[in-house]
């Protein structure tokens, strides 16, 4: 049995005479004929009862009907499946993306729009620091990727990094903290004489490391007074008034009363801060990563 032998059967089961299915199937009748009879040959058992003025299904071919038909229609289903993976519609794609990049209002937009307009998809989403994240992209077992890394990390040659979100580095501290005084920019050298709230220093502390490198450049280490790895809770010491912080501009979405922002300058090194979409560029074809990358770059 091959599966055009399925096709074959259908049609004369469903025009009950041989010239007609034929014509539906644009071949000669002989050779249908033909095919029917290996059908039953190999089956052991008629299909069809046939007379000079009728062909009529038996009981066998009424149920084998019903199969070959299903036959036909998994057969079907199978080759849209096969399209609409094609077309970037079906599957699962794996996304990274640190703490940070979550709180750009970029980020759930994309998330959402990619679930909206592809609803077959499974997205996995997969919270991490930056180096495990390039790791798992260079190694395939991610597909794309959201960071927001240091001033100095040197991306690996084979990860493509697009900017997506313009961001810049702002202090955060408490509403009577002598800095409240000031009004407008603040520069990184005043707060010299300042406790501060961060993440330790070292591998995985991601635009944490650019804030050390921005105090280096003014003259000194800050003085921590409290370590903390998640910004929300970063922030909740600085409403305590434990220490300043510096974090992206778009953690104010972090709402937390008692807690005041301030543009920063900085003589030397950069304040800015930017989210990256990154991918391997030598990974495999992915038809579902090429539709992720479109979508965002549609909401720049």
């Amino acid at each position: 049995m091959e599966f055009r032998h399925f096709r074959y059967f259908v049609a004369v089961a469903e025009e009950l005479h041989f010239s007609r299915a034929a014509r539906r199937l644009n071949m000669s009748q002989p050779p249908l004929s033909k095919h029917i009879q290996d059908i039953e040959a190999f089956l052991g058992t008629l299909l069809l009862d046939r007379t000079k003025r009728r062909v009529d299904l038996t009981d066998a071919g009424r149920l084998f009907l019903v199969e070959a038909r299903a036959v036909l229609a998994q057969a079907d289903q199978a080759i849209e499946v096969g399209k609409r993976a094609a077309r970037g519609e079906l599957g699962e794609l794996s996304i990274g993306f640190t703490a940070t990049a979550a709180y750009t209002p970029l980020f759930p937009r994309a998330v959402r729009a990619y679930r909206l307009g592809l609803p077959d998809v499974h997205l996995e989403l997969r919270y991490m620091t930056s180096e495990p994240m390039l790791e798992l992209l260079l190694n395939g077992s991610l597909d794309v990727g959201l960071i927001r890394p240091s001033s100095s990390l040197i991306l690996p040659a084979e990860i493509t990094a697009i900017p997506i979100v313009k961001d810049r580095l702002m202090l955060a501290f408490h509403v009577d903290d002598i800095l409240a005084r000031t009004k407008g920019t603040v520069a990184v050298e005043a707060l010299a004489e300042h406790p501060f709230i961060l993440r330790p220093r070292g591998k995985g502390s991601s635009f944490y490391e650019q804030v050390y490198e921005l105090c280096d450049q003014a003259g000194f280490t800050p003085h921590l007074a409290q370590e903390a790895n998640e910004a929300p809770t970063i922030l909740g010491l600085v409403a305590a008034g434990v220490g300043v912080t510096i974090l992206p501009a778009s953690l104010q979405a972090i709402k937390i009363q008692d807690v005041v922002w301030r543009d920063l300058s900085a003589q030397s090194g950069t304040v800015d801060s930017a989210v990256l979409l990154v991918f391997n560029q030598n990974a495999k074809p992915c038809p579902l990563r090429t539709r992720f990358i479109d979508m965002v770059k549609n909401l720049l």
